[in-house]
């Protein structure tokens, strides 16, 4: 009895020691894939760079081209919350349901970005609440506050695909 207990105290001591070797995860962390800065989207560190320098004319002139290309936006972003949209309802002509979404950390300098998704219930409904996603579609609207402190990007896009930024998504370049 003296020897197993003796075996089973070692034995778990040498598991603590060995599993202490290999490095913690941290389990709130955003998948690798999650890079709004770097990533090839619409509004990442480089583009929202020159979007930012342009002057009132020029971003209008910007957003009327992305609004006229149809499936053009690429985006990413933390969802907040989603519901169905009734028909009538301010929204309800670009999809049945709406995803409120916001990038986690400003792309350039304070600059936020806020994200309302339109899309049909079974792209929107499966995602769920503070989830990374990506998205790819057609700009409604867009409005910047440059005079805002902070700056802000509140963006509306009718989706054409949706789907959760996960550590097996490959990151995009």
């Amino acid at each position: 009895m003296r020897r197993s207990l003796t075996a089973l105290f070692f034995t778990s001591a040498l598991l603590a020691v060995s599993g202490c070797s290999q490095p913690k995860k941290d389990l709130l962390a955003l998948p690798a894939a999650y890079d709004p800065q770097g990533a090839d989207l619409t509004f990442n560190k480089k583009n929202l760079e020159s979007f930012n320098m342009m002057k009132p004319q020029e971003r209008d002139d910007f957003v009327k081209a992305l609004q006229e290309k149809p499936g053009s936006f690429r985006g990413q972003a933390v969802t907040e919350a989603g519901n169905g949209i009734a028909a009538g309802v301010e929204g309800s002509e670009h999809g049945a349901w709406e995803t409120y979404a916001h990038v986690t950390e400003p792309v350039l300098f304070e600059i936020t970005i806020d994200y309302r998704i339109f899309s049909t219930e079974e792209l929107g409904r499966p995602l769920g609440r503070n989830l990374p996603i990506s998205f790819t579609g057609t700009l409604v609207d867009l409005r910047y506050d440059a005079e805002a402190k902070p700056r802000k990007l509140t963006i509306q896009v009718k989706a054409d695909a949706m789907e959760l930024i996960t550590d097996k998504t490959t990151p995009a370049s």
